[in-house]
């Protein structure tokens, strides 16, 4: 389980920039309220190809071992 730490980084990570995108997404729609529909939809496109990397960094994990 040497690689654990590795594939941790890569889960982190992927919370941590989930998080800062809905940050900014809810301080963007506080900002603008009438763009919420256009700003929703793309923090889910970001969100989701944030997901993505989490996800391969967690799945590496099983496949190096």
């Amino acid at each position: 389980m040497e690689n654990l730490p590795f594939a941790l980084l890569g889960v982190i990570g992927s919370g941590l920039g989930i998080g800062l995108i809905g940050y900014g997404a809810m301080q963007a729609i506080g900002r603008n309220p009438s763009a919420s529909a256009d700003i929703n939809a793309k923090m889910l496109t970001a969100i989701a190809l944030c997901e993505v990397q989490g996800l391969l960094a967690f799945a590496a994990l099983f496949l190096i071992k």
